[in-house]
């Protein structure tokens, strides 16, 4: 979900036209989104079809829960517990301990596991390919979990950084300082760990650009 969305059923791929319906992909989406909160029937109704009136919003929730079961699993017997989706009266989440790896879930866990020690955070900032789910950019029930991992990602990769000149270890603060500016180009401490970086390789000349590039961007951006 970090960069991109690919859903695997074991060792096979679920190919963009596998979801049969663009719904459906959507759907499990939003659940994986929140996993950890379910969803009433009347939330999703309302986040996946908004302009649609009450009758046919729920009328396109069960036919698209119904597809999304049988591309999920393709061999569960019709009326059978599904192993990943649990429904409880009117509302429908992830069930816990299904046997899902998700990359979002596993980056956090990575993070808060990694603290200050530079190898565990280098290895948590491997799962973080991107963006989350860029193909929802402009879905709001998205938005929330977007901004939570790229904060993650930039106030984690911030501190490998620190480490990394600290350790004087500069190429390697150099390179992830770049990952930070590629993700948020206004995040002024990057260009601080590259400006130190460059002057620990004694190149004065990349010096000079770091911080030219730092009050272009800030005065373009923000207007400071």
């Amino acid at each position: 979900s970090l960069g991109g969305f690919q859903v695997w059923r074991g060792e096979e791929a679920v190919p963009s036209n596998g979801w049969r319906r663009e719904k459906s992909k959507q759907l499990f989406q939003l659940l994986l989104t929140y996993r950890h909160s379910p969803l009433d029937r009347d939330q999703i109704c309302e986040y996946l079809w908004a302009e649609a009136d009450p009758a046919t919003a729920q009328r396109n929730f069960k036919i698209t829960l119904n597809t999304l079961y049988q591309v999920l699993e393709p061999e569960r017997d019709a009326g059978a517990e599904s192993a990943f989706i649990l429904r409880e009266g009117s509302t429908y989440n992830l069930r816990p301990n299904a046997d899902i790896w998700l990359d979002a879930e596993e980056f956090t866990k990575a993070v808060k596991d990694a603290k200050r020690d530079a190898t565990l955070l280098g290895q948590a900032m491997e799962l973080y390919k991107g963006e989350y789910l860029p193909d929802t950019l402009y879905e709001t029930w998205a938005a929330e979990e977007s901004e939570r991992l790229s904060a993650l990602f930039l106030e984690s990769a911030d501190r490998l950084a620190e480490i990394w000149v600290e350790k004087k270890r500069f190429n390697e603060a150099i390179e992830i300082c770049q990952r930070i500016l590629n993700q948020d180009n206004c995040w002024e401490r990057a260009y601080r760990h590259l400006m130190l970086a460059y002057d620990g390789l004694n190149d004065r000349g990349q010096i000079g650009r770091a911080y030219q590039r730092c009050v272009q961007t800030l005065r373009e951006e923000v207007d400071v």
